[in-house]
């Protein structure tokens, strides 16, 4: 009986051991374009590109996603919209608590393109104002995405982009995100961005100013990191079941050899 439960056990522990993974934290210091492990980061918000009223606060689902700059601050990275200085522009960008990547009169984003698959778990801010709702989106679709400039946050999802979450007033601990377990390439980090969809309850858009200092997950392919086949990983009930079927087996053997 000993030996039966040895294997047992051992079935089991492999299986379990799958399910445990490598994790790998990014930290994204305070300055965009490669930084080491393999990610790049992009600034991004919806500017309209032009100093118009097309590009005014009151339009910002008609607003087209423009490159942004990176305002050089502690805590994180932040970004400063391009259109900052005209009279349709946010003139206060780039200066404090505008330094940050924030939903005041625009939605900044920062893009992070992996060299390979991920799968992001955590996000840690190292720097809030005011309030610290963030949204998550990740790129789902075939080959790799359309360029996001030119584009408006709210096609996004038709584009083969998904919205991970919405997380409400995260301040600056770890926040566990991602629940679907998703991989991708291409993830989107921002202040709360209602362009995205998803649930609104407890999260409001104009006063979100935050820093984004790393994120953390597993490379696609790593240890105990592969996208599961059939979309769900097995749950600890269903490890047991089948250590019972294991050793119904075995048992099963026994008897036939007596």
């Amino acid at each position: 009986m000993k030996n039966q439960l040895k294997v047992v056990c051992g079935v089991l522990a492999m299986a379990l051991a799958g399910q445990v993974s490598a994790a790998t934290t990014w930290t994204l210091g305070s300055s965009y374009g490669t930084i080491s492990g393999g990610v790049t980061v992009s600034a991004l918000s919806n500017t309209g590109g032009s100093d118009t009223v097309a590009s005014s606060a009151n339009n910002a689902a008609t607003q087209t996603i423009q490159a942004a700059n990176w305002v050089n601050t502690w805590g994180g990275i932040g970004n400063a919209d391009a259109c900052s200085s005209g009279s349709y522009c946010d003139t206060v960008e780039g200066t404090s608590p505008e330094h940050s990547i924030d939903n005041n009169q625009r939605y900044d984003m920062a893009l992070l393109s992996f060299s390979s698959s991920v799968k992001l778990t955590q996000m840690k801010l190292g720097w809030s104002q005011t309030d610290s709702d963030v949204t998550v989106m990740a790129y789902t679709g075939t080959g790799a995405p359309t360029a996001l400039v030119g584009q408006k946050y709210g096609d996004l999802l038709s584009a083969g982009w998904s919205l991970i979450g919405n997380y409400a007033d995260i301040g600056t601990v770890t926040k566990t995100i991602n629940a679907a377990s998703v991989f991708s390439s291409y993830w989107l980090v921002g202040a709360y961005n209602p362009l995205a969809g998803g649930a609104t309850s407890g999260l409001d858009v104009g006063n979100d100013y935050v820093k984004l200092a790393s994120v953390t997950g597993c490379v696609s392919g790593s240890t105990g990191c592969n996208p599961p086949t059939t979309g769900k990983v097995p749950e600890p009930g269903s490890l047991a079941l089948m250590g019972v079927g294991i050793l119904g087996f075995i048992r099963m053997r026994k008897s036939r050899k007596s």
